[in-house]
C-alpha cells in the first residue's frame, strides 16, 4: 500500500508539476507577450536573433512544443521561411534548458512565499495588472510544490526491487533508456515534464546520472511528436519544419551517443549534487547540438525542400493570409496576426470600391468581374475570421489585447458591409452597360470626386487602424462631414439636372443609390475610426 500510495503521489506531483508549468506559461505570457512578438519583428533578418527569440519565447511559453506548433501555423500563414523557423528552433533547444535549470536548485520552503504572494495577488487584488503579474508567481509556487511531491516519492519507490531492477537494467542498456525517454515524452507531450520529473528523481538520489542522461536525450526526440502531429495535417511548409526539428533532435542524439560515458563522467564534475548534474547535462547537450547546427542552418533548410517539394495543388492562393488555428496556441500572436488579416481584408474591399466607381464612370467590364469576385472571397474571409476571433481564449490576453479582439469581431462587420456596398456599385455599372447608356458627364464627375473622398476617407480609416496615427484619425472625421455634404449637394444639383432634361431619367434610382452607397461606405470608415478613440 506504501508503494502505491508513492505511485500516486509520483503522478500526482507530475500532474501539479505540469499544471504549474501551465499557469507559469499563461502568466508570461500576458505578462511579456506583446514584448515578445515585437522581439520576433525584430528577429527574422538573423540567424542569430532568430535563435534568441526562441530561446526566450519557450522560456515564456515553457514548451517547445506549443513553440514549435506555433512556429507551423505562422509558416503555413506565410510569415515565416524554412530557415527562419531553423534559426528558431536552435534557441528553443537552450530555452527548454531554463526551466530544468531552475528546477534543479533547493530553494526550501522558499517556493511557498511564491505561492502564498502569488495566491493573493490573483485572488484577492483589485488591480488587474497586480493579478496578471500574480499569475506567474502562483504558478512558480505550484511548479515547486509538483516537484517536492515527485522528489519525496521517488524516495520511497527507488526502494522497491522492481525498480532497482529496472534502473540496472537502463543502466547497462543506454539505448533503451533514450527510449523510454522518448516515448514518454512523446505521451504526455512535454518535455519540461519529463526533464522536471527526472530531476525530481535526481534530489531524492533515486535515479542514476547515466540513467537520467539517456532519459534526457530521448526526451529530446520524444519533443517532436507535437510538430509532426500538427504537421501531418498542414501543408509542405509545416511538414519542412517539423523534419527539420526531428533531424535537429535526433542528429544531436546520433552525435552525443557514442561519447554519452565520458560526457556522464564530465557532467558528474560539474556539480556536488544529483539534480544539479542533470540540469547541466541537459544544458551542455542542447548548447553542443544548438552550436554544431548552427552553420547547417542554411544547407539543413535546402535539403529538406529538396527532398520535401512543394505540391502544385498547395500553389494555389490561400483564402486568408495571416490566420491559421496553430496560433491559438499564443493568443497574443493570434490577436495580432487576426488584426493584420482584418487590415488585409479592408484593404481588398479598398479596392472594391475603387474598381466598382471606375467600372460606374468609364464603362469597364473587367473592374465589374473583378468585384464580384473578390465580393465571394471577402464574405469568406469575414467568415473564417468571425470563427478564427471567437476561439481566441480573451482570459488568457491582457486588457489591451482583450479591447482589441472585441473592436475586432465589430471591425470585421463594417469591411464586410463595405464589400457589399462597392458589390451594389458594381451591379449598378453592369446594369448602365447592360442598358447601354451613360450618367450624365455630370453625374459622372461628382461620382468620381464623391469617390475620392469615400476612399480617401477609408484608406485614412485602415491606416489610423493599422498605426494607431491620430491626424490620420482626425482627417477622417473631417472627410467625413465632407462626404454627408457632398451627397447632399450632389442629390440636389441631379434633382435640377432632371428638371432641365440634363441627365437621362431611366438612369435616375441608380445614381441616387450610388451616392448612397458611397456615403454609407464613409460612415462605415467612421465607425473603424471610433473604435480607436472609445
Amino acid at each position: 500500500m506504501n508503494n502505491f500510495q508513492s505511485l500516486l503521489e509520483l503522478f500526482g506531483g507530475l500532474a501539479i508539476f505540469i499544471y504549474g508549468v501551465h499557469l507559469l506559461s499563461e502568466g508570461l505570457e500576458k505578462v511579456a507577450g506583446t514584448q515578445l512578438l515585437s522581439l520576433l519583428n525584430k528577429s527574422l533578418d538573423h540567424p542569430l536573433k532568430q535563435s534568441f527569440f526562441g530561446m526566450v519565447a519557450t522560456a515564456l511559453m515553457q514548451s517547445s512544443g506549443l513553440l514549435m506548433v506555433t512556429m507551423i501555423g505562422l509558416i503555413n500563414a506565410n510569415l515565416l521561411t524554412l530557415q527562419q523557423a531553423i534559426g528558431i528552433m536552435l534557441g528553443q533547444e537552450i530555452g527548454t534548458t531554463i526551466t530544468g535549470q531552475m528546477i534543479s536548485f533547493k530553494i526550501g520552503d522558499f517556493n511557498l512565499i511564491f505561492l502564498i504572494i502569488g495566491f493573493f495577488l490573483m485572488f484577492f487584488s483589485k488591480n488587474r495588472n497586480l493579478r496578471i503579474i500574480g499569475q506567474p508567481l502562483f504558478g512558480f509556487g505550484i511548479v515547486f510544490l509538483g516537484m517536492n511531491l515527485m522528489s519525496k516519492a521517488g524516495s520511497v519507490i527507488s526502494q522497491t526491487p522492481f525498480f532497482q531492477q529496472s534502473l540496472l537494467m537502463l543502466s547497462t542498456n543506454i539505448l533503451l533508456g533514450v527510449l523510454v525517454g522518448a516515448v514518454f515524452t512523446a505521451a504526455i507531450q512535454s518535455s519540461t515534464a519529463m526533464t522536471g520529473l527526472v530531476i525530481a528523481m535526481g534530489k531524492s538520489n533515486s535515479i542514476s546520472l547515466a540513467v537520467a542522461v539517456a532519459i534526457i536525450l530521448g526526451a529530446n526526440i520524444g519533443s517532436c511528436i507535437m510538430g509532426w502531429l500538427a504537421a501531418m495535417q498542414s501543408g509542405t511548409g509545416a511538414k519542412r519544419a517539423s523534419y527539420s526539428q526531428i533531424a535537429i533532435n535526433i542528429g544531436g542524439v546520433l552525435l552525443f551517443l557514442p561519447i554519452i560515458v565520458p560526457f556522464t563522467q564530465f557532467v558528474s564534475t560539474t556539480s556536488a549534487e544529483l539534480a544539479r548534474q542533470i540540469a547541466n547535462a541537459h544544458t551542455i547537450f542542447n548548447f553542443a547540438v544548438s552550436a554544431l547546427m548552427f552553420p547547417l542552418v542554411k544547407p539543413l533548410a535546402q535539403y529538406i525542400e529538396k527532398i520535401i517539394p512543394e505540391k502544385e495543388e498547395e500553389k494555389e492562393k490561400r483564402r486568408t493570409r495571416f490566420i491559421d488555428t496553430r496560433l491559438l496556441n499564443m493568443p497574443v500572436m493570434a490577436v495580432t496576426m487576426a488584426k493584420e488579416e482584418v487590415l488585409r481584408m479592408g484593404w481588398i474591399t479598398h479596392e472594391m470600391v475603387k474598381k466598382a466607381t471606375n467600372a460606374m464612370t468609364h464603362g469597364d467590364g473587367d473592374d465589374i468581374r473583378w468585384v464580384f469576385k473578390h465580393e465571394k472571397d471577402i464574405d469568406k474571409i469575414c467568415h473564417d475570421l468571425e470563427s478564427f476571433l471567437e476561439s481566441i481564449p480573451g482570459y488568457k490576453l491582457g486588457s489591451k489585447e482583450q479591447e482589441m479582439l472585441e473592436d475586432l469581431k465589430h471591425l470585421i462587420t463594417d469591411i464586410e458591409r463595405v464589400g457589399d456596398h462597392a458589390n451594389n456599385l458594381a451591379e449598378f455599372a453592369r446594369e448602365i452597360e447592360k442598358k447601354k447608356q451613360k450618367i450624365s458627364k455630370y453625374g459622372r464627375k461628382e461620382l468620381r470626386t464623391l469617390s475620392s473622398r469615400v476612399l480617401s476617407n477609408y484608406g485614412l480609416a485602415l491606416k489610423a487602424l493599422k498605426t494607431g496615427n491620430k491626424k490620420h484619425i482626425e482627417r477622417m472625421i473631417n472627410g467625413e462631414d465632407e462626404v454627408d455634404s457632398l451627397e447632399k449637394k450632389y442629390k440636389l444639383n441631379h434633382i435640377e439636372r432632371l428638371k432641365n432634361n440634363m441627365c437621362n431619367p431611366e438612369l435616375d434610382t441608380i445614381f441616387v443609390e450610388s451616392l448612397r452607397n458611397l456615403e454609407r461606405i464613409s460612415d462605415h470608415a467612421y465607425n473603424i475610426t471610433l473604435s480607436l478613440i472609445y
